[in-house]
């Protein structure tokens, strides 16, 4: 679903209590640039994690697991019953679709996790998958979209009767690659930084006529750190609004676009410790950019998912907790945002682990495993998926996990 960004240079060594990187850097620009981060000034688009006077919080991590009813993936079993590297998941109304970036197949489940066909094999040809980044399906699940950057292609498989077969595949329009996907009725909308175009988000329809571009990529009169940083981002639909959610993972801002490109509303997180990359130059004299690794205090990793049920989006990012005799706990925050208004709302958090010298350790044997992150929704079950000590999607009963 997201673009990463391969570390091409450490630049700079760094030292901060606080997390916060910016003015301790020894050499080089520090990204994102001021004029990346709006000015917001409206109190009603700044998220604090705060949940007093919140109608609705999420269970504490100690009772989620309570609410669990069923979970997809095994340690060890037959092929079926393991799961790779999940790429992606997405919620119909009654199908949920996993696509496997190490294993080159998507899989069809019901909403309660009972396999019903896996989909693809590793390849190029038309239906199989080389490189996954995203998958998308139709509220009425008649069909699903599946971006493979190998071939620059969105793949399409539509329902015959029980089963869902190879339909058709178009290649991107202009000059980018999708990193993600997302669906509005009759039309798809890309992320992927256009340099032709010079904008993040593309509206084509399901069969890949293209119809429009929009929304402002990251600013820098350097080429490269221009794409770089502008293709490390992702999206969500909402259908019922006519709304794409975009956000740039670099800039810690929420932007809310109509169908045809218009901002409706944008949104920052008062809490937010953003993560600074520095540029610079590699052994072979060109432009480059160092990804450091994330200090206390620091937050990251942007997921957005919609809810159908309550018209509204939910956000979630990891912070890194105060540093402690070289420890530090990954806290994930969780929001929920209208999607009419862009008042949004602290939900609360999870305890994920703890960072040790630079290795995550997840709990104790005798604990459940960290709850990694919420991935989708609908108005009977949640969806989360968490990567250790195996991958695993777990599947949550929605009624015990929002508290009234």
């Amino acid at each position: 679903m997201y673009t990463t960004a391969f570390i091409l240079a450490m630049l700079v060594l760094f030292s901060s209590c606080n997390g916060n990187q910016k003015g301790k850097v020894v050499v080089g620009r520090l990204h994102p640039t001021e004029e990346n981060i709006p000015v917001i000034t409206g109190m009603r688009y700044v998220l604090r994690e705060d949940t007093s006077g919140a109608q609705i919080k999420l269970v504490d991590e100690k009772n989620f697991f309570k609410a669990e009813v069923f979970s997809i993936g095994a340690y060890e079993g037959e092929q079926h019953e393991m799961l790779g590297n999940i790429s992606d998941i997405a919620m119909g109304t009654n199908t949920l679709l996993y696509i496997d970036g190490e294993n080159g197949e998507a899989r069809v489940y019901d909403q309660l996790g009972a396999l019903k066909q896996v989909v693809g094999a590793p390849s190029v040809a038309p239906g199989e998958f080389s490189y996954l980044e995203a998958v998308a399906i139709t509220r009425d699940d008649s069909k699903f979209f599946v971006a493979d950057q190998s071939g620059n292609r969105i793949q399409i498989f539509q329902r015959q009767g029980n089963a869902y077969e190879f339909f058709d595949t178009f290649s991107m329009p202009h000059d980018f690659l999708a990193s993600d996907i997302c669906v509005i009725k009759d039309h798809l909308y890309l992320h992927g930084y256009s340099e032709s175009l010079d904008h993040v988000i593309h509206k084509v329809t399901h069969a890949g006529k293209y119809i429009l571009s929009f929304g402002q990529p990251y600013l820098s009169d350097v080429p490269f750190i221009k794409s770089i940083i502008s293709d490390d981002g992702s999206l969500v639909c909402s259908e019922t609004s006519g709304t794409v959610l975009y956000a740039n993972q670099t800039v810690p801002i929420l932007k809310a676009y109509d169908e045809v490109g218009t901002l409706r509303w944008q949104v920052k997180f008062a809490d937010h410790v953003q993560m600074y990359l520095p540029e610079g130059k590699n052994e072979g004299g060109r432009t480059s950019l160092a990804y450091p690794p994330q200090l206390p205090g620091e937050s990251s990793y942007l997921f957005l998912i919609a809810d159908p049920v309550s018209n509204s989006f939910i956000i979630s990012h990891t912070t890194l907790g105060p540093d402690e005799e070289k420890t530090a706990e990954l806290v994930r925050h969780y929001f929920s945002i209208p999607v009419e208004s862009g008042h949004g709302t602290y939900l609360g958090k999870h305890y994920l682990g703890v960072e040790e010298w630079g290795r995550f350790r997840h709990p104790s044997p005798d604990q459940h495993p960290p709850l990694l992150r919420i991935a989708s929704l609908n108005k009977n079950y949640v969806y989360a998926i968490r990567n250790s000590p195996f991958p695993v999607i777990g599947i949550f009963k929605r009624e015990l996990l929002f508290l009234q």
